[in-house]
């Protein structure tokens, strides 16, 4: 289902499950998942999705421009790719969503709750990168080998074991048979950050949706201080630290990370739900 942007490159996007939308605003029951720096939508895992749609949500994935199925680009910022989730919503016929946003993913996330305020019902970050200039870098930042995608996602999990090794080459063998990998999308979207012109900090004050930050405390590629600055300077938003995760969950850890965002997410649709 490629949707055109405002700049004329194609997005891919699909739906997983959740209700029909109808007049009642049913959209309010849509998740959109936002994918990190690199990342196509096969970043989002069965065990994080599966949950989420046994809970009666409709869920949205797609490939950021330069990623999976979508088109290639040059000289965007990450405003263009702010941009590209406001397009997949517009074409999923999605007026407010429920946004959970991967490491750069959560940056375009703040971006789309202070610029399009109205579109953006609950916030969850994951493993997110934030505004504040001092929350700093992991060592493993710009550290991991992006010639190959299972050493680089295993890199971003803490102590992954030799199960986990198995179910990340199962996973990036998926990933590969729905497209062609593409091994220079981590840089190219590295480039689209540094033409930019950053939040600043104090905008997340201006976020008025619920928040649940999620971070690994051993998260080598963005410091826990990230999380931090999320908690602290989005009102009423809820910090979850999560021991001996990473960037990336392992396995098991994603669906501890989903049942904590169905959570989040379900307890928002029943605030927001109108009265009988």
């Amino acid at each position: 289902m490629p949707t055109t942007t405002s700049d004329g490159v194609e997005i891919w996007w699909g739906a997983l499950g959740g209700p029909d939308l109808d007049a009642d605003g049913a959209d309010a029951e849509t998740v959109v998942l936002v994918p990190g720096r690199g990342d196509s939508s096969d970043i989002w895992p069965p065990e994080f999705r599966d949950p989420l749609v046994a809970a009666s949500f409709r869920v949205l994935v797609f490939d950021p421009r330069d990623t999976g199925r979508s088109g290639a680009s040059d000289d965007y910022d990450l405003t263009a790719m702010a941009d590209d989730v406001v397009a997949v919503l517009d074409a999923a016929g999605v007026e407010r969503e429920q946004g959970v946003g991967l490491s750069m993913g959560g940056f375009l996330e703040v971006d789309l709750a202070t610029r399009y305020r109205d579109r953006c019902a609950t916030l969850v970050f994951l493993s997110a990168m934030s505004p504040d200039p001092d929350a700093g870098f992991g060592p493993q930042f710009f550290g991991t080998d992006a010639t190959d995608p299972v050493e680089a996602l295993l890199a971003a999990m803490e102590a992954p074991s030799a199960t986990d090794r198995a179910w990340v080459t199962a996973h990036i063998a998926r990933a590969a048979a729905r497209t062609p990998l593409r091994l220079d999308a981590g840089d190219r979207h590295q480039a689209a950050a540094f033409r930019s012109e950053f939040p600043s900090l104090d905008r997340l004050a201006e976020i008025d949706a619920p928040a649940l930050v999620v971070h690994g405390r051993d998260d080598q590629v963005l410091p826990v201080a990230h999380a931090e600055a999320y908690a602290a300077g989005i009102a009423g938003a809820r910090l979850m630290l999560v021991d001996d995760m990473g960037h990336i969950p392992k396995p098991a850890q994603w669906t501890l990370v989903a049942d904590a965002a169905v959570t989040h997410l379900s307890a928002t649709t029943t605030t927001d739900a109108p009265a009988a």
